[in-house]
């Protein structure tokens, strides 16, 4: 026993036939979904071999015209274990589909804010939910909610940048739902990250180790103990600039760079620098 799911794709490129990328990616974001919802429930780590066995999504039926795929979430190892062990209940195909309809729910509530520059806040309440504010109303979330919302955001944007690639609407149902989860040409741009430059200039001791004089940016690695965090972020330079002192620079193990931050706003945590923008060489 499982529990049925219907994928729809609807667009002008689904008109004559069925484009397998468009398919494979909106069924791989699926998977991907399911896969970290089933983790999340289940408390485990990765999706083993075994468990692949026993957890699986399959195909029922699927159609033209439209992409119209039925998808069956079978988990056969927990079946047979509620009937011999009827208190096992959070691990179901219900409870992942359930669980993947709740965390897309806050995904949409949170993003939506952020699209309109708002930052949500959080707040713990007594019993352990998390009390989210996105500035104009609140919504209580679990932890496990919250953890695959934020696991599940990378996925979600794959399928609403189909919507750039000739599909109207993508949406899964469950067979006796009238709603489900849906991105379609009007809500996909909040999936789309929202940037914005940092105007207060930083300075970075740094490594430039890629350069290229036609984009006219590159790469550099950032030790420990900076403004941002240690690791390998993009640049580019703004202004007219020299691009003969950013190629002699990568001879030299360190150099100074005064930038900008180019970020963008992160629902779960801190804002992810996109790209630094390069003012000059600090000589």
């Amino acid at each position: 026993m499982g529990e049925l799911i219907t994928l729809r794709i609807e667009g002008p490129i689904l008109e004559n036939n069925i484009p397998l990328d468009i398919a494979l990616d909106s069924l791989t974001a699926f998977q991907n979904i399911v896969d970290k919802s089933y983790l999340a429930l289940s408390k485990s780590q990765r999706i083993s071999k075994k468990t692949r066995e026993e957890f699986r999504i399959t195909f029922t039926k699927i159609e033209k015209g439209s992409l119209d795929v039925d998808l069956d979430i079978i988990l056969a190892a927990v079946v047979t274990a509620q009937m011999t062990m009827p208190f096992i209940t959070d691990l179901t195909p219900k409870a992942i589909w359930d669980l993947m309809k709740s965390a897309f729910n806050y995904l949409k509530f949170v993003l939506e804010s952020i699209n309109k520059g708002k930052l949500p806040t959080y707040s713990q309440t007594g019993d352990g939910m998390l009390l989210v504010n996105n500035g104009g109303g609140d919504i209580t979330v679990n932890q496990i909610t919250y953890n695959v919302a934020k696991e599940s955001l990378c996925d979600y944007q794959d399928i609403a940048k189909l919507t750039n690639r000739g599909v109207e609407r993508v949406c899964f149902t469950g067979k006796t739902e009238p709603e489900g989860i849906e991105i379609n040409k009007a809500n996909s741009n909040i999936f789309s990250p929202r940037t914005e430059v940092v105007p207060e200039n930083i300075q970075l001791t740094c490594e430039i180790f890629d350069f290229n004089k036609h984009k006219m940016g590159g790469k550099i690695s950032v030790p420990a103990g900076q403004v941002v965090s240690q690791g390998e972020y993009n640049f580019e330079l703004i202004g007219d600039q020299d691009i003969a002192s950013y190629i002699e620079s990568m001879l030299k193990t360190e150099v100074k760079l005064n930038c900008l931050q180019e970020i963008s706003p992160n629902p779960f945590g801190t804002s992810n620098i996109l790209k630094l923008q390069v003012v000059n060489i600090i000589k």
